[in-house]
């Protein structure tokens, strides 16, 4: 699962893999060529035809004639030489399957097929008819018979890397990505030094979902192969999405020295400096690719925006705008810094007509419906206003998780089985195993409920540095419940993840006595999370359902939130949570968790915050009621509300949408428990 409530920061385009669009999509859409090519699989099959030939003991003339014209690409004449020489053998196999070769480049596929077929029937055990077969395949957009011909290759006794590789390929398109992750692996095995089998590897077990297996994946293959753009452009996506910014920072320095030029690089190593810190390098790697492409001012726009710099940013926006008109981000950026105007006219104005544009792609006319629906919630006008929510979601669905499939019996199956494993007695006797840190705060919840505010308040304590949305147990505890659940409690696994675990914080932050992850969705995981700190602090933030899963449906959250942009969805996985939470109430003390209402942190701030530091081991501090005044980044659709002083603008919003809610209207008769805050 990708991180929820951040902003991805790369498009990424392969032909095996669905679109990731993000917050900065134009700026950085990316040419990685999936690794099934038909030009790689012609290149094989070729390759092994003429070492086949080479191994005869006899060559015609005309085979040797047509051998060397493929070489050179000259198909035709090539085809002449061939015929000449079935003329004089019309079974000769080696003359037919080469001219298997020319009729699969000539686009003559299923005379190519019925050569290669008979072929193969004569001789089946030879590898270049079932090679060139499964390329037919493949042009045919049949990737599972084209598995089956390499399956057969290797049966057959044909066993290569390479082979390995196009069948790891095939699975890929076919959505099977541990078959392709194991036949990828085997291709390193039978060749440990090729990059773009690492490449592949990287680029399945990223298609499989977050693993720190990816980043050091993609790494050896830049190792291998540092001319390889893409596999520096993967690394990055990888860094963005374990925030593994400063091992990558020196790997994607080395690229951009290697490729000045590429305006990918570029912007990947302009946000990296922006996270690490270094803003100079940043602005200035931002400015330069924007002036090889303006559509880069979306990316740089907003680094600023993250920044706390909403002012500046827009200027940015309007001028790359003026130069490119047809940016559905670019205007959805401008309303993010409550910027509703340009150019002396609304936005609404100059928008509205581009949905109309032939030209704009599908991806700009979400972002320009959801600047459209912001845009008029800002009129207060919110019927259009949801009226373009809605288009924007059908669209954002459409992208990103209509092939996804939500099985309500599994989840609740999952749960079953994580209340089992982490009952009150089982808690009991795990944390024992657990550490002494008493280093981390987690603050938990659904996403869109005020988690980014109270992290930049407690942020703002001297004795506590945020870490952000850490994606460390999203990544890990799959693995860890089911080590858990076949060999029991192992105490060096608890060790393992507590060093790793704090290795990242310290890490981040550069150390501090308490340090804060707020990924939401750790809500998950408390079981383990406490079992191996069992000193953590752990805060549950609650909102107004209404209010959380409106705020939900009416933000753009990037590819990574799967239950996102549909209500039936959203409602689904808000009761999933409700139960999970309800488990953990039970079994968590009130020395370890804590429920705090964002209702009632935004209407009596100070009375909450007396509760909740000491709960946290902190001292009272005046800087956490005046958190705005602290620079620091905010990556989460929250950016523009966590800087503003705490107010109650966002309680029961709900209410002025309230005819067009829908389903989710189901959600008015759920009330949380009294929270401790709330009862003291």
């Amino acid at each position: 699962m990708l991180i929820d409530g951040c902003h991805p920061e790369l498009l990424l385009r392969s032909s095996h893999d669905r679109a990731v669009i993000s917050i900065e999509t134009t700026a950085l859409q990316s040419s990685i060529e999936s690794p099934i090519a038909d030009a790689e699989f012609e290149a094989l099959a070729l390759a092994s035809l003429v070492d086949y030939l080479q191994m005869s003991s006899t060559l015609s003339t005309h085979l040797l004639a047509a051998q060397q014209l493929l070489r050179a690409n000259q198909i035709q004449a090539a085809e002449l030489q061939l015929r000449q020489a079935l003329k004089l053998d019309p079974q000769n196999s080696s003359a037919l399957s080469m001219l298997g070769v020319v009729l699969l480049k000539s686009g003559r596929l299923d005379e190519a097929e019925s050569i290669l077929r008979e072929v193969h029937e004569k001789h089946p055990q030879a590898a270049e008819p079932m090679g060139l077969l499964a390329v037919i395949c493949l042009a045919k957009s049949d990737p599972n018979g084209a598995a089956s011909m390499f399956r057969l290759m290797i049966a057959s006794g044909h066993e290569s890397a390479d082979v390995q590789n196009q069948l790891g390929s095939c699975y890929l398109q076919l959505g099977d990505y541990v078959s392709a992750s194991s036949a990828f692996k085997r291709a390193i095995e039978m060749d440990r030094n090729a990059a773009h089998s690492y490449f592949n590897l990287g680029m399945a077990l990223k298609s499989a979902g977050s693993s720190f297996e990816t980043f050091t994946t993609f790494q050896r293959s830049i190792e291998l192969n540092p001319n390889f753009v893409d596999a520096y452009v993967e690394l990055w996506h990888q860094m963005r999405l374990q925030l593994n910014w400063r091992e990558g920072l020196p790997i994607l320095e080395e690229g951009l020295a290697r490729h000045p030029q590429s305006v990918q690089l570029q912007l990947a190593l302009a946000s990296t400096y922006g996270k690490v810190g270094q803003a100079d390098q940043a602005s200035r790697l931002f400015q330069k690719a924007m002036s090889s492409d303006p559509a880069a001012a979306t990316l740089y726009a907003h680094w600023l925006q993250e920044e706390g710099q909403f002012e500046p940013s827009i200027p940015v926006l309007k001028e790359s705008i003026r130069r490119k008109p047809l940016q559905g981000q670019a205007y959805y950026n401008l309303t993010i810094a409550k910027c509703f105007e340009l150019d002396n006219r609304s936005l609404i104005e100059e928008a509205k007509p581009l949905l109309e544009n032939a030209s704009i792609n599908l991806d700009e006319k979400m972002f320009l419906q959801y600047a459209l629906a912001k845009s008029f919630e800002q009129r207060k006008d919110f019927e259009s206003a949801m009226h373009h929510y809605d288009q924007a979601n059908s669209i954002a669905y459409q992208l990103f998780n209509s092939e996804i499939t939500h099985d309500g019996p599994a989840v609740d199956r999952e749960q079953q089985l994580i209340r089992e494993l982490f009952s009150a007695d089982a808690l009991n006797r795990l944390r024992k195993l657990g550490s002494k840190s008493e280093t981390p705060i987690f603050i938990v919840g659904m996403i869109r409920t005020g988690t980014t505010l109270l992290d930049q308040i407690l942020a703002a304590h001297p004795d506590v540095k945020s870490a952000g949305e850490q994606p460390f147990w999203q990544i890990s505890a799959g693995r860890a419940n089911r080590r858990l659940m076949e060999l029991g409690a192992q105490p060096g696994d608890f060790r393992e993840l507590e060093e790793r675990y704090l290795a990242v914080l310290n890490g981040t932050t550069r150390g501090s006595r308490r340090i804060t992850d707020k990924m939401p969705t750790n809500f998950m995981h408390i079981g383990l999370m406490s079992s191996v700190f069992p000193r953590a602090k752990f805060i549950h933030m609650r909102r107004s359902p209404l209010d959380t899963c409106l705020s939900i449906y009416t933000t753009f959250l990037g590819s990574g939130t799967q239950f996102a942009y549909h209500q039936d969805n959203i409602l689904e996985y808000y009761r999933a949570y409700l139960r999970t939470m309800e488990h953990w109430r039970a079994v968590i003390s009130p020395e370890q968790m804590i429920e705090v209402d964002y209702e009632e942190l935004v209407s009596d701030k100070e009375r909450v915050l007396r509760q909740l530091l000491p709960f946290c081991g902190l001292e009272w501090d005046d800087a956490c009621l005046t958190h705005e005044q602290v620079r620091s980044q905010v990556s989460t659709p929250s950016l523009w509300t966590a800087r503003q002083p705490v107010n109650t603008a966002s309680v029961e919003r709900w209410r002025k949408f309230e005819p067009w809610l829908g389903k989710l209207l189901e959600l008015r008769s759920i009330t949380h428990p009294v929270s401790r805050a709330s009862a003291e």
